[in-house]
């Protein structure tokens, strides 16, 4: 579990406050969902429709099918963007969830910057009534006409505070906008796997990283094992810190398999930060650091929280989504011992 103890404040009511020309839109300005899905496929080009086109498909909080459109993705109406992958697999509070007519645009994530500066970066997801088909050969990105509607993104960064000092973004909302995945309970879940495999509904590619994920598993299962053997009762309770002071740019190294599980608890965690199986593919090879981040919210209350001691984000790495082929793709964290400048 990550470590998310420390509670930021709010931000001053000065920032709450400011003034804008433009007319504040109400919920009773929202309309029913208009536009219908259009099966988008990854490699698709979409125009991301305009803000008042959004605003239109919303409910009066903000939603369409329980999603959230935030006003971080404002800046993209206009835009002419790629599909990366469909969402169809995804996770809410760590269990494998689906969601329709929902895709991924290339790597655009969250900046945060209408949530109190949350640093987590998620993915966006985008509904496919927020987008429509790129209509000519052109597939270079469109530069937006203008700014988004300023009406539009004050009223969606006032749906975003909830009360209690919380915040709701799509990572919050996302177990009520999505179904568990259904369960093929006739076989196994290895068989099904090698029967989705044979048929070709799984790529080489995902297989992979399937059989990455249960190797990092047993790795994690027999560590366990051994932390509890009655020779190491007195070890494993508490765990090491190395201070780097790692800034954004800089190039680490993952440390090795063996350094790594020796800063590991019984739990298999660093004060309080899980080591995760599929992480241990990363084991010696080398990264930029993008930051050293200080707060994330939290996805099950909604909370702003921070961190009592770093947690390091390396850029290209996040989950591949082995165990239930989630798309989410949320970067994983390392603490500073677990990396090294050489």
């Amino acid at each position: 579990m990550i470590e998310t103890n420390a509670a930021l404040e709010s931000p001053s009511s000065s920032e709450d406050s400011v003034e804008t020309s433009a007319p504040i839109l109400k919920s009773n300005d929202f309309r029913e969902p208009g536009p219908a899905a259009i099966d988008l496929k990854p490699d698709d080009f979409v125009e991301v429709r305009s803000a008042a086109e959004v605003m239109a498909t919303l409910d009066a909080d903000g939603k369409l099918d329980g999603l959230p459109f935030m006003p971080e993705m404002l800046a993209f109406c206009g835009r002419r963007l790629r599909v990366s992958k469909r969402a169809d697999n995804t996770c809410a509070l760590g269990q494998p969830r689906r969601i329709e007519k929902t895709v991924h645009l290339e790597q655009l994530r969250c900046d945060g910057s209408a949530h109190r500066g949350c640093e987590a970066g998620c993915l966006f997801l985008w509904k496919e009534a927020w987008l429509r088909r790129a209509t000519d050969s052109d597939t270079r990105a469109s530069v937006p006409p203008s700014v988004a509607a300023d009406g539009a993104y004050r009223l969606l960064s006032e749906l975003a505070q909830k009360p209690n000092n919380t915040l709701m973004c799509q990572a919050t909302e996302l177990a009520s906008a999505s179904c568990p995945a259904p369960v093929d309970r006739s076989a196994s879940y290895f068989v099904k796997v090698a029967r989705d495999g044979a048929s070709g509904a799984r790529s080489l590619k995902e297989l992979r990283q399937l059989a990455i994920y249960f190797w990092g598993k047993a790795i994690l299962y027999l560590f366990m094992l051994w932390t509890r053997a009655p020779w190491n009762a007195d070890r494993y309770h508490k765990t090491p810190a190395t201070q780097l002071n790692l800034r954004p740019g800089e190039v680490v190294r993952v440390r090795g398999m063996f350094e790594i599980l020796r800063t590991l608890d019984r739990k298999g965690c660093n004060r309080g930060m899980e080591f995760k199986p599929e992480m241990f593919q990363f084991c010696g090879r080398k990264f930029p650091v993008i930051l050293n981040m200080q707060r994330r919210i939290d996805e099950r209350s909604g909370e702003l929280k921070g961190f009592r001691s770093p947690c390091i984000v390396l850029e290209s790495v996040y989950c591949q989504g082995q165990r239930s082929f989630c798309q989410r793709a949320n970067y994983h964290y390392w603490r500073e011992i677990w990396l090294s400048r050489d």
